[in-house]
């Protein structure tokens, strides 16, 4: 017969996050189990479910404690003490339940399991439905058993609700009251997102060693000056310096431009995405010309020089003129302001990554990602809670911006620039 593993008083048992990870595995594999094979209802077969689990657990945490049944050991530190009763709340439902005993064999000390208190004590909650809620799971699909954790405990989809718009509410107080001023910010790329019928602004900053931050968002029913106007005021509430040497990449929306160079002045530096640019211009365009109006737009962007990148540029809208004028005025509209990043001495990786407002869209999709299921928006309120999930959730994945080795370039360019803009004012 072999050695009966005893746990000494100074052993370690599972940590309490060990016990709800296997509790949530077991749910999942039962959950899928029971949804192909039963026919009762679902909310009745998960209180009975978890019931099952709760105790299966907390008697294999005594019995890793104590040994096994019928295991004779004289020198066991623990033993069984038979059951205590106790409570764990179900569905809205105060259910009984018995709570196994472990005793110290010498002392008749209690033991306290730490899956009992795992079952008892339901205070992550809240957070167990926001991290549902961010990965695109909409409360209706709760009854369908697709909210695995909460839906082993039977949550009823109304109270999942509930906890979801605390939860969110959290998030959306948290983004909206984050303080700005100890962020040393280099970029701000502002970008508009269509959500449930409203336009949702959003800015994102970049700082000085080249780390990104969610700033704040602004909602409106489209992308107004107003609404802009709203979303910068509001970042400077929460301090953002005007007097900062800021870059802004934006993607050519006059009322973007308009309630940037309003607050900071018409000599702001601006970067113009040029996907956009592109975009506007091979619109107009037939197809057999898109292709090679295309390729010179992208030489030009990936000249080293100001002035070349330029004078490349002017020379394809000669072109365009003949081609398709509206194409032409569409790529000399706002073409130096493509090549703000040429004009800063920003080159290479750094230069790509922010030439566009790619790092911005990534974000917004990620909005669009945990928003798309969603069939009915309540209110605004409703609508802002859920992308602010949505864009601090995507915050915690973002990585530095491609090229951050370079940033002190650009910091020292914007620096020249706001110092020269001031002799000569």
């Amino acid at each position: 017969m072999g050695k009966i593993k005893i746990v000494n008083r100074n052993r370690e048992i599972k940590s309490f996050e060990d016990y709800r990870t296997a509790l949530e595995n077991r749910v999942l594999e039962m959950t899928e189990s029971m949804l192909s094979e039963v026919q009762k209802s679902l909310e009745e077969e998960l209180e009975g479910l978890a019931l099952f689990t709760m105790q299966m657990m907390m008697e294999a945490e005594r019995e890793e404690i104590v040994g096994k049944w019928y295991k004779h050991n004289s020198d066991r530190q623990y033993v069984r003490g038979g059951t205590n009763p106790g409570s764990v709340y179900l569905n809205g439902k105060k259910h009984p339940v018995r709570i196994p005993r472990v005793v110290e064999k010498e002392t008749k000390k209690s033991y306290t399991l730490k899956t009992a208190t795992v079952f008892t004590k339901m205070t992550e909650l809240a957070k167990r439905a926001y991290t549902d809620l961010i990965r695109g799971v909409s409360t209706r699909r709760y009854r369908d058993g697709v909210g695995k954790f909460l839906g082993g405990y039977g949550i009823s989809p109304a109270s999942v609700s509930r906890h979801m718009q605390k939860a969110t509410a959290e998030k959306l107080k948290e983004l909206m009251e984050r303080r700005l001023e100890d962020l040393d910010l280099a970029v701000v790329q502002i970008d508009g997102v269509s959500v449930g019928g409203n336009t949702v602004v959003i800015a994102l900053g970049v700082d000085t060693e080249g780390f990104k931050h969610v700033l704040g968002m602004w909602q409106g029913s489209t992308e107004t000056k107003t609404v802009v106007r709203g979303l910068i005021n509001d970042l400077i509430d929460r301090g953002l310096d005007t007097e900062r040497n800021l870059l802004f990449v934006i993607d050519g929306s006059k009322a973007l431009h308009g309630a940037i160079t309003d607050v900071f002045g018409i000599h702001t530096p601006i970067q113009r995405c040029t996907v956009h640019k592109k975009r506007n211009v091979l619109d107009l365009l037939n197809d057999s010309d898109e292709h090679r109006i295309k390729q010179q737009m992208s030489e030009a962007y990936s000249i080293l020089s100001f002035e070349d990148a330029k004078d490349h540029l002017l020379k394809l809208a000669e072109e365009l003129d003949r081609l398709n004028p509206s194409a032409a005025r569409s790529l000399r509209e706002g073409l130096e302001e493509t090549l703000t990043l040429h004009r800063l001495g920003v080159d290479g990786t750094l230069r790509r990554s922010l030439q566009t407002t790619n790092l911005i869209e990534s974000a917004i999709s990620v909005v669009r990602h945990h928003t798309r299921n969603v069939k009915y928006w309540q209110n605004g309120e409703q609508r802002e809670r859920w992308i602010a999930a949505g864009l601090l959730e995507g915050e915690k994945k973002f990585n530095r911006v491609k090229g951050y080795g370079q940033m002190k370039t650009l910091v020292d360019a914007l620096k020249y620039l706001t110092e020269s803009k001031t002799t000569a004012a």
